[in-house]
């Protein structure tokens, strides 16, 4: 398997798949017309090639040996929370796996390549937002080596989330 950065080729594939991912984490804490809400602008193709185009974004692409895109990852130069209180990070937006993939490394790939990204670029840390209820992908960062540094509420459609923070600090690997 590959990793390659998005380019405008990959915008149908980034917005089919992230609004498919995003409604399987989220299908059973939101009504779906909430979902639909937030999806239409947070995954359409619209704000994907102005975030590729641009400078606050970077879509990582992993590919199969046959070249079909098996999952993505997004980084993001977001304000992070009080509670990440670092001088130089980059938060890890979005991390989704082909559910024929889980399991076989993808998102530890996707997850490295966004490390050496970062610190080829002198970002000492990266962070994340996970759902409280998603104790899976918890689990997985915690792995990782991320931390659990606080909470916040997260808006989607008319609602909030409480989402936990973790950060990993990059400046020792």
């Amino acid at each position: 398997m590959t990793v390659i950065e998005a380019d405008s080729s990959h915008i149908a594939y980034l917005s089919d798949f992230g609004r498919k991912s995003f409604i399987y984490a989220y299908q059973c804490t939101l009504p779906l017309e909430e979902l639909n809400q937030y999806i239409d602008h947070a995954f359409s193709e619209s704000t994907i090639r102005e975030e590729i185009n641009g400078l606050s974004a970077t879509y990582f692409v992993c590919q199969n040996s046959a070249l079909n895109p098996c999952g993505y990852a997004k980084l993001i130069q977001s304000p992070p929370p009080e509670c990440i209180d670092s001088p130089s990070c980059i938060e890890l937006q979005r991390l989704y796996v082909d559910s024929d993939y889980r399991g076989h490394g993808v998102g530890r790939l996707l997850e490295m390549h966004s490390e050496a990204y970062a610190k080829n670029r002198n970002i000492r840390d990266i962070w994340l937002r996970v759902w409280d209820g998603n104790t899976v992908a918890q689990d997985i960062y915690k792995k990782w080596e991320f931390t659990m540094v606080g909470e916040e509420l997260y808006p989607v459609g008319k609602d909030q989330r409480t989402v936990l923070l973790m950060r990993k600090s990059l400046s020792d690997r």
